[in-house]
């Protein structure tokens, strides 16, 4: 009879260890984590609404946890819809269990997007003025950008987020005398630094290429520090004017080519 209940008792707990590693390491395809990630999604905004597939949820033995993933979600807010490639989320078994707010991780990573139709989106969740300009001054562009937040066990949104990606074929005009087209760069913004890398820009016809800028913020202050180069730009005289006033320069300059670091 011993070796019996011996013999059950190990054969349980090869047939959990074996369970374990299959949920760890291949996991299962289920809708049954769709409404407790929407319910807590809607937590943090009651007014967004998800489009989910699928989640495919892999055990997280040593944390506790379920990593879950699905691909191809629709992100929705007062009818301005957002493209999702994949959402990424780590939840908590313990919290779950408990009926609590047991997301701990979200990554959010988009399909390429229209620039425009982001910062309208953006807007929708934060109306700052400076979003207002920065959409009447951009004329076209797509990004690509992955987003990864972490909360506390109250569902608020920790400050150390993550928000990068990169930006290709953008166009801005500034008042009608400055013409930047052609804009790619890399971007990394994080709550203390905004890191932006390989720009290139054409700037009314000439190409100017910034490797790296970084902006801190540092007691309410920005500060800028970055490098800018530029090859064989060629400024006519009604040009010159626009970057210099008459008042402070009295030379008949027709025309400037200059290379600069």
């Amino acid at each position: 009879m011993i070796k019996i209940i011996y013999r059950s008792f190990i054969s349980l707990i090869i047939i959990l260890a074996l369970v374990a590693t299959y949920l760890s390491i291949i996991g299962i395809k289920t809708d049954k984590l769709n409404s407790k990630i929407i319910s807590q999604i809607n937590e943090i905004e009651p007014n967004i609404k998800l489009e989910l597939n699928d989640v495919s949820a892999k055990l997280d033995p040593f944390n506790f946890g379920i990593n879950a993933k699905t691909i191809g979600t629709n992100l929705i807010y007062k009818n301005k819809e957002i493209k999702i490639e994949t959402i990424k989320t780590k939840i908590s078994i313990k919290s779950f269990l408990r009926d609590k707010f047991s997301i701990t991780e979200i990554f959010i990573s988009t399909k390429p997007l229209l620039i425009k139709d982001l910062i309208t989106f953006v807007r929708l969740l934060n109306n700052d003025p400076k979003l207002f300009i920065a959409e009447n001054f951009i004329k076209k562009g797509y990004v690509i950008a992955d987003l990864q937040l972490e909360f506390d066990d109250s569902g608020n949104v920790k400050k150390n987020y993550k928000f990068n990606g990169l930006v290709k074929d953008g166009k801005i005009d500034l008042f009608k005398k400055y013409n930047l087209d052609n804009i790619d760069f890399i971007f990394e913004i994080n709550e203390k630094n905004q890191k932006f890398k390989d720009i290139k820009i054409i700037l009314n016809n000439n190409n100017i290429l910034i490797p790296e800028i970084i902006v801190s913020k540092q007691n309410k202050k920005y500060f800028v520090s970055g490098k800018l180069n530029t090859r064989n730009i060629s400024l006519t005289k009604n040009e010159i004017n626009d970057f210099i006033s008459d008042d402070l320069i009295d030379l008949d300059i027709q025309k400037i080519l200059l290379s600069s670091k």
